[in-house]
Parts: C-alpha cells; structure tokens; sequence
C-alpha cells in the first residue's frame, strides 16, 4: 500500500524528567486530511491485547475513551492533538473554543508496546491545554469527567487545578481558572522542557501505525 501523507502539524518537541528518567514526547495538531489515519489508528489499537493484566472491566472503559477521543478528533467541531513517543502514538486530545472558555472533550493515553504508558503523556498534554488557553485569553477551562474509568481522573485533575462544579452518577463538571491555569502551567514547566515549532514538514502516516 503506498504511504499516505500525514498533514499534521508538528507545534512542539518536549521533555520530561519523571522518577530520572528522560522522556521525548512530540506534539501534532491534526487537520481533518488527517481523519484516515484516526481511522487506521483506531483500528489497531485495541487495549484488551494493549493491557492484558488489566481487568476486563477497565480495557472495556479504557477503550470506550480512546475510541470517544477518536470520534472527537474527526468531529470538525474540535482541534484535535497528538502526542508521540519514539514516533509512536501515546496520548490523544481534543479541545474547543466554547464562548470566552475552552472545553476539553477527551484527553486519553496510548498504552504502548508491552502496556507500559509513556511517562507524563498526559501532563504533557495538559502543558498544550494551558498553553492554548493562554493563547486564547479564555477565562477558563471546562470538562466533563468519567469517573468510572480505570484511573481516577476526578482526582487527576483536581491536582491540575480544577475544581468540582456538578456532579451525577455519569460526569463530574469541572472547571480550571484562568489563575489556576497560569499556576499550573508554570509548576508542569519546571517538569517539562518545552519547545514550540514554528515551521514543520509533511510526514508519512505509516511511519506512526
């Protein structure tokens, strides 16, 4: 099959260093050319064979948020990012502008070979989030959180600066302030090595499945 050109584009090359150890994660802001590769991209990734010491339950949920993620990601509605690891897959995430806030639709790791999840991804991602609200002058950031998940993400994101608005047996609403995001932004900083890309080349889809 020939390759098919990937025309992402690639907005930062960054850095972490958890537990000493070093982690490269790249950062791409797909365009909706970009939707065959989420296609391709769903289609084999598939968590019971990603994380088979997990418990059937949290593959199920785990993979209902990923494919979520996807559905987002090709919704024209949303911008939709990347990260990669070794140019491989680890985290997905969508955004929109919604008013004078951004609301995050998903945000979700990519377990990588051996079920191991890449250090930081989602912080990483989360770095990106702060970044563009900044950018936008929102007032804030706005999500809906699934609790039943197979990690608590209530909590995850308590500790980047939301704060609890609703809650219901399906989705706790949270929202991170304009303050809140320039604090959190700084602390993920001293973490992350940063790199924004001015200029970026086509890449090769295949090279990432």
């Amino acid at each position: 099959m020939n390759s098919i050109n990937f025309r992402a584009r690639k907005i930062a090359e960054t850095k972490n260093i958890y537990k000493k150890v070093a982690t490269d994660i790249d950062l791409y802001e797909l365009t909706k050319r970009d939707n065959l590769f989420l296609v391709k991209l769903a289609g084999s990734t598939n968590f019971s064979k990603l994380v088979p010491d997990m418990c059937e339950y949290y593959q199920y949920r785990w993979q209902r948020v990923f494919n979520y993620a996807i559905e987002s990601a090709i919704n024209p509605n949303y911008r939709a990012f990347i990260a990669l690891h070794n140019n491989k897959p680890c985290g997905i995430m969508t955004c929109k502008q919604d008013g004078n806030n951004l609301y995050l639709d998903s945000i979700c790791d990519i377990p990588v070979k051996g079920g191991k999840r890449v250090n930081y991804t989602g912080s990483t991602l989360f770095c990106l989030l702060y970044k563009i609200a900044e950018e936008l002058n929102v007032k804030g950031i706005s999500l809906a959180a699934v609790p039943d998940g197979p990690i608590d993400v209530v909590s995850k994101y308590l500790d980047k600066g939301f704060k609890i608005i609703n809650q219901n047996e399906l989705y706790t609403d949270m929202f991170c302030s304009k303050y809140k995001i320039r604090e959190k932004l700084k602390e993920l900083l001293s973490n992350i090595s940063y790199k924004t890309i001015k200029k970026s080349k086509d890449v090769s889809l295949d090279e990432f499945i």
